[in-house]
């Protein structure tokens, strides 16, 4: 496994965080190493999530075993991976609920590794580590029982490669938890982080982190916007990482199933951040009559896609199980 740290091609403008935005062209694929670099060196500085979300990610592992019991899952002596980590609050949790359990957390900010496995040491936890590396440079193959990567692949220049880099690592029979943004449940807060990339792009971070603020205390709509968890608009990492991030881009369900598809998993839930359940059959989403006899002949991908533009989910947590016999090869491989 690879785990150099990544800088990118950066201007002095992106390293101390004053510009507003990546240089890409119209049209031109996003640069994977300037992306890289650039997010790295966000979370260097502001490290997610932050210390006030302790503990409340309880609810997410106990759901999780609920699911696992479900499906006949038993957890003990399993390897567990969180992909990336952050600042280890979730994998906490997580390693609280499956002491039989052990948990690697891989990121790509050695500031959040840091603050990782201090916290855990902290915690006297002594069943989770996390060590530095790049999603899409890990090499493992077959190697965890149980992947989590929750709010991370919408920040990869190339999100697809990054699901099938974590399918990859996957055991056959293991099951993978995804959290991401929503394609159509994020265009309210896409349309507030454009305006502030408009009109503040060419401001220090300090001044648009001040701008988000201002402009929330005169416009409701800003705090109102549907998220999850709600923003404290208090403290600056939170800020950074809802309205100020180097690169995201939210995800359509449909595509997101296709990817995982390919892989050889087999997808069996959806459910909200707060672990509410999301149908998955179209009809239960309010679609008009006449439509539904041709839905009911789409593919399960295509089905999904349109639970996606009926529901809207402003997150999408997909859990999927890998099925045996898939010999995966990674985009590009030969």
């Amino acid at each position: 496994m690879t785990t150099r740290t990544p800088t990118g091609s950066l201007s002095r403008a992106d390293r101390d965080g004053s510009s507003g935005r990546l240089a890409f062209s119209p049209g031109r694929p996003p640069d994977r190493e300037e992306v890289t670099g650039r997010v790295h060196d966000q979370y260097a500085v502001h490290p997610f999530p932050p210390p006030q979300r302790k503990h409340s990610y309880r609810g997410h592992a106990a759901y999780v075993r609920s699911f696992l019991e479900g499906i006949g899952k038993d957890p003990a002596g399993w390897r567990f991976g969180d992909i990336a980590c952050g600042t280890g609050l979730m994998m906490l949790d997580y390693a609280l609920e499956f002491p039989e359990a052990s948990f690697v957390g891989y990121d790509l900010s050695e500031t959040s590794v840091d603050r990782a496995n201090e916290m855990l040491r902290h915690e006297g936890v002594g069943n989770a580590r996390a060590a530095v590396a790049n999603l899409l440079e890990i090499e493992e193959t077959e190697s965890f029982d149980y992947i989590l990567s929750w709010g991370t692949v919408h920040h990869l220049a190339d999100p697809f490669l990054g699901i099938s880099v974590l399918c990859r690592a996957l055991k056959p029979g293991g099951v993978l938890r995804l959290g991401v943004y929503g394609h159509y449940g994020n265009f309210e807060r896409k349309l507030q982080q454009e305006i502030i990339k408009t009109v503040g792009g060419h401001l220090p971070l300090e001044e648009r982190i001040s701008l988000v603020r201002a402009w929330a205390a005169v416009d409701p709509r800003v705090v109102e916007a549907q998220t999850a968890p709600p923003v404290d608009l208090g403290d600056d990492d939170w800020v950074v990482d809802e309205f100020l991030h180097a690169w995201e881009q939210p995800l359509k369900l449909g595509e997101v199933v296709g990817c995982l598809g390919s892989a050889g998993l087999q997808v069996v839930d959806l459910t909200d951040y707060y672990d509410e359940p999301i149908s998955l059959d179209p009809a239960r989403h309010l679609l008009p009559g006449p439509l539904r006899p041709p839905a009911s002949h789409l593919s399960f991908e295509r089905r999904c896609h349109l639970v996606d533009l009926l529901a809207r989910p402003y997150w999408l947590s997909v859990l999927a199980v890998k099925q045996p016999g898939g010999d995966l090869r990674l985009p590009g491989e030969g």
